[in-house]
C-alpha cells in the first residue's frame, strides 16, 4: 500500500510538471505568433504609407460664350465677369450670300481682330460659328434655310467642297475651330443623313488641319434614329420651351431639361448644354418681343413692376403700357442659369454654352 501511494505521488508530480512545461510552451508559442502578426501588420502599414491616397478632383463648370455681330455692346465686360469658367468663345456668325458662298460680316471680323488673340493667350479656344442663314438678291434674308442645306449637302461633291471652304475660311482668319449651327432640320431623316455625311467628312478634315469642331443640335429631333458621327463636340440648345411660337412661359424648366438629357444619351461623347438668358415680352395685342436681360430689367424699372422667381427659376412680371395694353414678361438672369446648371449637374453634365452675350 505505501509503495503504491509513493508511486502514485510520483506519477502525479510528473504529470503536473509536464502540464506546466506544456503551458509554458503554449504561452511562448502564442507570444511568438503575436509578435509575428504585429511585425507583419507594421510592414503592411509601412507599405500602405508609401501608396499615395488620391481623392477624385471635383468637377468644374466649363462655359462657352456666344457673341453676336449685331449686338456687341457690353460683351467684353460680360466676358470678364464669367472669365473664371470660360473655355471657349464663339464668334457668331458666318452665313451665306445669294450664290451659296459663305462669308463673314465685318462686325464679326472686327471683334475677332480686337479680342481673338487676347482670348487665345488666356487659353480660350476661339470658334467661328456658321449658320444656315442666307441673304437673297433682293436684300431679304432666308433664316435657317433647309433649301440651302439640301443644295450644299445632298451631293458628295458639294458637301466636300463646302467643308473645305469652311476650313479655309477658319484657318485664314486664325480661329481655333469651327462650330456648325445648321438648324431647322428637325425630324427630316433624309436631310439628317446628308448632314451626318458632311459632318463626318468635315471632322476628318478638321483633324488633318488641327481645327476643333462643334456641332449645334436642336431638341426637336429623333436622337435615337440619327447615325451620329463620333469625334465632334455636340451642343444641344435647351431654350425653346416657350417663346415667340407659344404662350407665355420660361425658356426652360426642370422637366424640359430632364427630357433633353434623356435624348442626349444617344449622342456620343460628352454633350455641351446650351442655356439662354433673356426672354420674351408677350403683349395683349398678340405681339411677342425678344428681350435681353438688360431690356427686361429696364422694363421692370420703367413700369415699377415687381418680378417673382418662378419654380422654373425664371423671373416673371406684368405691366400695363401707356396705351393700356397688358404685358407679361418672362426672362432668365444669371441666377436662373445657375439653377439650370445645378439640375444638369445632378446627372454629371458640366459643360455649358450661354446664349448670349450683349446688352
Amino acid at each position: 500500500m505505501g509503495r503504491n501511494r509513493k508511486r502514485a505521488g510520483k506519477t502525479v508530480l510528473a504529470l503536473l510538471l509536464l502540464f506546466l512545461l506544456a503551458g509554458c510552451g503554449t504561452k511562448e508559442a502564442g507570444q511568438a505568433e503575436a509578435k509575428q502578426q504585429s511585425e507583419e501588420a507594421a510592414e503592411r502599414q509601412e507599405e500602405s504609407a508609401d501608396v499615395p491616397v488620391t481623392e477624385e478632383e471635383p468637377r468644374e463648370s466649363s462655359y462657352t460664350l456666344w457673341n453676336v455681330y449685331w449686338n456687341l455692346e457690353g460683351v467684353e465686360e460680360q466676358t470678364e465677369e464669367l472669365a473664371e469658367y470660360v473655355a471657349n468663345v464663339n464668334f457668331f456668325a458666318a452665313y451665306f450670300d445669294q450664290n451659296d458662298t459663305v462669308f463673314l460680316p465685318q462686325a464679326t471680323t472686327d471683334f475677332y481682330t480686337a479680342n481673338g488673340s487676347s482670348y487665345q493667350e488666356r487659353g480660350w479656344n476661339c470658334y467661328l460659328t456658321v449658320v444656315n442663314d442666307q441673304v437673297n438678291e433682293d436684300g431679304s434674308s432666308s433664316l435657317k434655310s433647309t433649301e440651302l442645306l439640301y443644295r450644299l449637302l445632298e451631293e458628295e461633291e458639294n458637301y466636300q467642297a463646302h467643308a473645305e471652304s469652311l476650313i479655309t475660311l477658319a484657318k485664314e482668319a486664325g480661329y481655333d475651330g469651327l462650330e456648325i449651327d445648321y438648324e431647322n432640320i428637325r425630324k427630316d431623316d433624309v436631310l439628317w443623313g446628308y448632314f451626318m455625311n458632311f459632318i463626318g467628312y468635315l471632322y476628318e478634315k478638321c483633324v488633318e488641319e488641327e481645327l476643333l469642331l462643334r456641332v449645334v443640335i436642336e431638341t426637336n429631333i429623333n436622337a435615337d434614329q440619327i447615325q451620329w458621327v463620333e469625334g465632334p463636340v455636340y451642343c444641344v440648345m435647351c431654350y425653346n420651351l416657350y417663346g415667340s411660337h407659344s404662350e407665355p412661359g420660361p425658356k426652360a424648366d426642370r422637366a424640359f431639361l430632364e427630357e433633353v438629357m434623356e435624348k442626349m444619351r444617344f449622342v456620343p461623347g460628352e454633350v455641351d448644354y446650351a442655356l439662354a438668358n433673356g426672354g420674351f415680352d408677350w403683349s395683349g395685342d398678340g405681339t411677342v418681343t425678344s428681350l435681353t436681360v438688360k431690356q427686361a430689367e429696364t422694363l421692370l424699372s420703367e413700369y415699377g413692376a415687381e418680378a417673382e422667381r418662378d419654380e422654373s427659376a425664371a423671373k416673371v412680371f406684368q405691366y400695363t403700357d401707356e396705351d393700356g395694353i397688358e404685358h407679361e414678361v418672362w426672362y432668365g438672369d444669371q441666377e436662373t442659369l445657375d439653377a439650370w446648371m445645378l439640375w444638369l449637374q445632378s446627372e454629371e453634365h458640366w459643360n455649358y454654352s450661354i446664349w448670349r452675350l450683349g446688352e
